[in-house]
Formats: structure tokens, C-alpha cells, sequence
């Protein structure tokens, strides 16, 4: 499986947004992130990168994820890519 792989860019994305709900807001670590969506944590990385170039999301320090928009929704199940 490519590292570039948007299915795999959009699971931890969608990651992401469930655990900020889960969790009032607070980001998930890289480990969270790894071990939720079972990445290596370096493959993680590299798909925060991506959301980040992507305008999807905005990494602030060494630990804060903030969703664009502020909106922890996401799109319809029909709206979201293929797997």
C-alpha cells in the first residue's frame, strides 16, 4: 500500500475528528493516531503533513490538532471517498 494513499490520509483524518469528540476537543498523540488506525507512527506523520498542506487541519506545537473550520463533523457517509 503507497504511503500516499487518500483512503488511508482520510482514516486518520476521521481519526482524528472522533477522538476530539471523545475527548472534549484534545488532539491525539501520534501514537493515539498510530495505534487507532494501525500505521507505523512514521506513516502517521507523513499523512499529518499532508492534512496540513491539504488545508484540513493545522498542527500547532509538538501535540495540538486543530480541524479547519473548528467543525468536528464529518461529511455524509455518501460524500466520503471510496475504499
Amino acid at each position: 500500500m503507497s504511503r500516499d494513499n487518500p483512503t488511508t490520509r482520510e482514516q486518520v483524518f476521521r481519526f482524528i475528528v472522533e477522538y476530539k469528540r471523545r475527548h472534549d476537543g484534545l488532539s491525539p498523540s501520534v501514537g493515539d493516531i498510530a495505534t487507532g488506525c494501525v500505521l507505523h507512527p512514521s506513516t502517521v506523520k507523513y499523512h499529518l503533513l499532508r492534512l496540513e498542506n491539504l488545508g484540513r487541519i493545522r498542527i500547532v506545537g509538538r501535540r495540538a490538532i486543530e480541524v479547519i473550520g473548528g467543525s468536528w463533523d464529518l461529511p455524509a457517509d455518501d460524500d466520503a471517498p471510496a475504499p
